[in-house]
């Protein structure tokens, strides 16, 4: 009876124990249904149409095709026969995919490296020379240093000091050079591929180049973990790795108003994903292509005989670690001529975005458009042929075919950058032109710089300046935000103890404000001055003394075609458009006298001729041979103001040219409601008004051409490529003179350059019409620089007199030497024009 009672309450403990159980087993599950109800309302609701977009891109798949970037070719105007100046290339990248490569990671680092690193390209990163691999010069850094090139040793004599010299040309085979032998370098090389190719995930993801000192104050400050700055550079990046991804979401609004950039593109810069790409070296030639697509046949080889498996087997590939290695196929721009046409051409940048020149203008119609295969794939990622598939075909980039001559142009340039360097000038200019089509035949510029390797624009070399030079470099600086200049100064101003005296406390508390944003040190610029007016910019060093300089002077300035992108007054070349303008309106006739007695006054002016010299009784033709200032201020008298701007007009100053190139400037010709009357008078010999050389250069076909003014053009014909042709037609904008005037103005300009300064430009057997120019160059508030290297010498002509077959304008900026025109501009003429006579087979006029 007792057992019976105890069985019983033990029966009711189980009971209740198995219900309990069975209670908190649904409570578990009801948890995970909770779970699996919550991640569902994840996926479908919260995050549904990310997934959709996934499962999109995922099923509709497509290969983009690649079009053909349209070629840049020159006309031959002699013959109409075509030629290259810009065409396409295709060179190998070789990367390599971390997650394939599980092991023996040492080994095809060492193996890679020992075929990249040739002898050849040893050779040119000894050199320090463009035809290094961009991935090989940080091994050579003293080759591309250019304080390598310094030896600085003191001097043992009595009167102490120190000797500096710099060494030219190549040094790097000397034994203190700093870089190691080849074997070296293959070394180092290969342990930088080891330690890239090792990490499995993006470890360094670039959130904000450029920033400034209170952004990257801002970002230290949040101290988020993966996060971080480098002021040595102005960059905020992130370690993917180091970011709690749980937190991405809040990490990219925090940071998106301080770095001013989307929370969504944040966001996705700072998600973990794997490493499936690392570049190991673009624009492999050839050759080298081939030796790695061999090396890694040899490779696949040895992993089949030592698995005995067939080659694509998984067992074969998973014994050949350089399965990791791939190349692929980059499509890059190539031009055969190297620096020909330059600055017409533009270039092609390696993020493949069209900079200057043709290439920018007519980008959208070279580029062509990109071609598609849309289709839809099955679970495996192989194609569904269904009626969701489309093709686009790719429509390939038209080719434009340029007015310029490259025989001409080559020459032009050659002679050009010569002059350039023996008169010490600034930068120089040509441009030839057929009058009568308006064809642009050469449009040089000098520094030249070459597209292939534009980059070298940038290359410094170093100078020594001793401590009285070094007090007299000017130091600017501008508030990067809107250009506004900070201060100018003599470092010999700024230095300790000093600077205070010297500087307004307006300029010192501009500064302080500028230096919570920047370093002070990373937006000061230096010049130094050789010469009144020609400067240099310079960049300090570590070295005492030493400084460094552009070696073509101007850096980035090479490109700019100053052809139509910069402006001058032109001076003497404007007579006779002046003249011709008179004679046309009936003002003047060429034997008119006036009497050049001495300086004209007008208003508080005194206009003088050049080298204070006065002729007497002068007759026009006489103005126009000594060019004589105050001759043609009678002349510009006569016109009056309105007649004369009106007449300017129609010549197209005051207005661009409407040629086929961006950036055009187009000068500037004030109303003449505004014009004093001592602008009325400089205007006469081209002061007070700015032009290009186009303009000016176009301003003669009319003279040259029976008096129609031609709008210039440097495009011959753009051929699509379905086939059809644009031929670019001459356009006259209109009968500017008189077919008479037109002759008259030539024979006056014929006679010039036979007796007068023009001669300097006559080719010997060979009537030329011609005039020298000699213009001052305006300084801030208009006042008129002085001294050497205060001058642009010109000159314009054009041959055979009776019918010309080209027009030239010369053009040299600041010459430090033979300053005036008929020194420098006029001989540079002579060698083209002799040239062109002998180019176009035209014979000897000269009786």
């Amino acid at each position: 009876m007792l057992s019976r009672g105890l069985h019983s309450i033990s029966e009711v403990k189980r009971r209740q124990l198995f219900e309990r159980r069975i209670i908190i087993l649904h409570g578990i599950l009801l948890f995970i249904c909770l779970i699996i109800i919550g991640r569902l309302i994840e996926l479908q609701v919260v995050k549904g149409a990310d997934y959709n977009r996934i499962a999109q891109e995922q099923q509709y798949g497509g290969v983009v095709l690649s079009a053909k970037r349209g070629e840049i070719l020159s006309r031959n105007s002699k013959t109409g026969e075509s030629s290259i100046l810009a065409t396409n290339t295709t060179l190998d990248l070789l990367y390599i995919d971390p997650l394939v490569l599980s092991e023996d990671h040492a080994k095809v680092a060492d193996e890679l490296a020992q075929l990249l690193v040739t002898p050849e390209f040893d050779r040119s990163c000894r050199l320090g020379v463009s035809a290094c691999p961009m991935e090989l010069t940080q091994f050579y850094k003293p080759a591309f240093d250019p304080l390598s090139r310094v030896r600085i040793t003191e001097n043992t004599s009595g009167s102490g000091g120190i000797t500096v010299t710099i060494l030219s040309g190549a040094v790097l085979d000397r034994e203190d050079s700093g870089v190691p032998d080849i074997a070296e370098i293959r070394r180092q090389f290969a342990r930088y591929i080891e330690d890239r190719i090792r990490k499995r995930t993006v470890t360094f993801v670039p959130l904000l180049y450029s920033a400034n000192k209170k952004q990257m104050a801002e970002v230290q400050k949040l101290s988020i973990p993966g996060i971080f700055t480098n002021p040595d550079v102005s960059l905020v990046y992130v370690n993917p790795d180091l970011v709690d991804q749980d937190g991405v979401n809040s990490i990219s609004r925090q940071l998106s108003p301080i770095l001013e950039q989307d929370p969504t593109v944040l966001k996705s810069r700072m998600l973990v994903r794997p490493l499936r790409y690392v570049p190991i070296m673009a624009k492999l030639p050839p050759e080298l292509s081939q030796k790695i697509k061999d090396l890694k046949q040899k490779r696949l080889d040895e992993a089949n005989r030592i698995t005995g498996g067939t080659k694509k087997s998984g067992k074969v590939l998973s014994a050949d670690p350089f399965r990791a290695i791939a190349l692929i196929p980059e499509h890059w721009r190539f031009y055969p001529d190297t620096r020909i046409a330059s600055h017409v051409i533009g270039f092609i940048n390696a993020l493949q975005e069209p900079q200057y020149g043709i290439e920018r203008t007519f980008d959208s119609i070279l580029r062509g458009q990109e071609g598609l295969i849309a289709s839809v794939s099955d679970p495996f990622g192989g194609q569904i042929i269904s009626s969701d598939q489309k093709f686009v075909d790719p429509r390939d980039g038209s080719t434009i075919v340029l007015t310029i001559d490259r025989f001409v142009q080559s020459f032009v340039e050659n002679s050009l950058e010569a002059m350039v360097k023996k008169v010490d000038a600034q930068s120089g200019q040509v441009i030839v032109i057929d009058p009568f089509t308006g064809k642009i035949i050469a449009m040089a510029n000098a520094p030249l710089f070459d597209n292939n390797s534009y980059a070298n624009v940038y290359n410094k070399e170093p100078i020594y300046l001793d401590p009285g030079q070094e007090r007299q470099v000017v130091a600017e600086i501008l508030n990067p935000a809107n250009n506004v200049r900070i201060l100018k100064a003599y470092l010999g101003d700024l230095a300790a103890g000093v600077r205070d005296q010297r500087l307004s406390k307006d300029t010192r508390d501009k500064l302080q404000e500028l230096e919570l944003l920047y370093d002070l040190d990373d937006i000061t610029r230096y010049y130094f001055y050789t010469g009144e007016n020609n400067r240099r910019e310079i960049f300090p060093t570590v070295k005492k003394g030493i400084w460094l300089k552009f070696q073509n002077n101007i850096g980035v300035g090479s490109y700019v075609n100053r052809a139509v992108q910069e402006v001058y007054e032109p001076g003497s070349v404007m007579k006779p458009v002046t003249m011709a303008i008179a004679i046309d309106q009936g003002e003047v006739s060429p034997l008119d006298i006036y009497s050049d007695t001495g300086a004209v006054k007008v208003d508080v002016y005194l206009i003088k001729n050049a080298l204070n010299k006065y002729y007497g009784k002068v007759s026009m033709v006489d103005c126009i041979d000594f060019s004589i200032n105050t001759c043609m201020t009678s002349v510009s008298k006569k016109l009056g103001r309105k007649l004369f701007q009106a007449e300017l007009q129609n010549f197209g100053f005051g207005q661009v040219t409407g040629i086929e190139l961006d950036n055009e400037l187009p000068g500037a010709l004030k109303p003449w409601r505004e014009w004093s009357p001592a602008l009325v008078m400089t205007m006469a010999f081209g002061q007070g008004i700015s032009a290009t050389p186009l303009q000016m250069v176009t301003a003669y076909t009319a003279l040259a051409n029976g008096g129609k003014l031609v709008k210039p053009s440097i495009i011959e014909e753009i051929r699509k490529a379905n086939g059809n042709v644009d031929k670019k037609m001459p356009d006259f904008l209109g009968q500017v003179i008189k077919p008479e005037t037109s002759a008259t103005i030539t024979a006056m300009l014929t006679h010039s350059a036979q007796v007068g300064f023009a001669k300097a430009g006559k080719v010997k057997g060979h009537r030329i019409a011609g005039k020298t120019g000699t213009s001052q160059i305006a300084g801030p508030g208009g006042k008129y620089e002085t001294g050497t290297g205060s001058t642009v010498a010109t000159y314009a002509g054009y041959a055979p007199v009776d019918r010309p077959r080209f027009v030239i304008l010369v053009k040299l900026d600041r010459p430090r030497k033979d300053d005036f025109g008929s020194k420098s501009a006029a001989p540079l003429f002579r060698e083209i024009a002799e040239f062109l006579f002998e180019y176009y087979g035209i014979p000897p006029d000269e009786k």
